[in-house]
């Protein structure tokens, strides 16, 4: 029997609220229980890989622009994402949330010649 394969939309309110144990466990403000840890993973590897994969889509197409700063922690990154999803709840879908959140935050300037 073949398991049956389905895609996973996670709403932004719900990353958001796993991201905010993340910054929790990562600054010693809430206990590293288990289920603290494994949420707090699940919020460092969600906005790390959507970093990853907006540098490389931005590296291979024309449309799709960021610049995210190559030495800025994923910390930072967590706190820009939980406040703009506050900001702005018409994002639903963390996917969205997120690539939304790296294009506000980090546009690519035109370098002055």
């Amino acid at each position: 029997m073949v398991p049956c394969a389905s895609a996973e939309f996670r709403s932004a309110k719900d990353m958001q609220n796993e991201c905010r144990i993340a910054l929790g466990v990562i600054q010693g403000t809430a206990p590293k229980s288990s289920d603290n840890v494994l949420l707090a993973g699940e919020c460092v590897g969600y906005v790390q890989g959507a970093v990853d994969a907006s540098q490389a889509l931005a590296e291979n197409v024309s449309w799709y622009k960021v610049c995210t700063p190559d030495n800025i922690s994923t910390l930072i990154l967590i706190q820009k994402f939980i406040a703009f999803v506050d900001a702005n709840p018409k994002y639903t879908l963390a996917s969205t949330a997120v690539q939304m959140m790296l294009a506000h935050e980090f546009p690519c300037r035109e370098k002055s010649k």
